[in-house]
């Protein structure tokens, strides 16, 4: 597993970021919804502190904590996403530190304890989501936060659309609104599990495979970690005139379905104090 994600997300860096429309301004939690000046789900943010961000990507949203006078270490398993937010970190005039390393490894290579640990769709690519929660808990101070979003287990079923009357087998179900027309809706087998996204490449072969997890899931691995949860979201897509801080030509046809159903589940989990 570990080879294929990296495998991939190397040849699909490019053009990723080619496409991908990543805003510098704002903490991003998901494609088409709002970030963080809209939901205010980080904890206070001050200089000085120090955030871990699992699953960095380009690093856009380490680069905008470490904006804010935040010391910032971010960490992927690609290296060419890496290098990408070198670069980028490079021309917003800011530093941070930034390691290759699967997220499964995590513990080996942060040097904590951190203030903040967050990861932005990045822990759907793991088979050990609640190991990766561990090592999060593990690495936060008392009273620190983790930060997660991930693929809603909603988001992974098969979108259909109800046929013309003309057209339509006479015995299959009529989706309509409450205006009697037709409109899309959501088909999921089961919800437990939810389906996997499983990824190709040009020769038909598995490249990488996106998992979901019903929400309870997260709730209970979380928990499991000894996280208090302080907050769960699942915000719809911006409006169609809004901006959202992290979308591209390709989400943002799909922002009809997002408001809809959630794409993006947002978790946070406080380290409490010792008593």
């Amino acid at each position: 597993m570990l080879s294929l994600q990296r495998h991939y997300w190397d040849g699909l860096s490019d053009e990723y970021q080619r496409i991908t429309r990543i805003a510098l301004d704002d903490f991003h939690y998901g494609p088409q919804i709002p970030g963080e000046s809209r939901l205010r789900l980080l904890p206070q943010i001050h200089p000085g502190m120090k955030a871990l961000e699992i699953g960095c990507g380009a690093a856009q949203n380490s680069i905008w904590l470490a904006k804010q006078g935040v010391d910032c270490t971010a960490m992927d398993i690609s290296a060419e996403q890496l290098r990408h937010a070198k670069e980028i970190a490079r021309q917003e005039e800011v530093s941070l530190r930034l390691v290759e390393c699967p997220m499964e490894k995590t513990a080996d290579f942060a040097e904590g304890p951190f203030d903040l640990v967050h990861s932005s769709h990045a822990l759907e690519f793991t088979d050990d989501p609640a190991g990766v929660i561990r090592t999060a808990y593990e690495l936060l101070r008392p009273g620190g936060h983790f930060v997660l979003s991930t693929v809603h287990p909603l988001y992974n079923g098969e979108w259909i659309e109800a046929e013309d009357d003309d057209a339509a087998d006479p015995g299959a179900p009529v989706v309509e609104n409450e205006r009697g027309e037709s409109e899309r809706g959501l088909f999921l087998t089961s919800y437990f599990p939810p389906p996997d996204d499983v990824r190709y490449d040009g020769d038909g072969r598995v490249a990488v495979i996106s998992r979901a997890h019903p929400v309870s899931a997260w709730f209970n691995w979380f928990r499991e970690a000894g996280f208090e949860v302080t907050r769960l979201a699942e915000p719809p897509a911006v409006p169609p005139d809004e901006t959202p801080p992290y979308t591209s030509d390709a989400w943002s046809v799909r922002d009809g379905e997002l408001e809809s159903i959630p794409g993006t589940l947002i978790v946070v989990g406080l380290r409490p104090k010792a008593r």
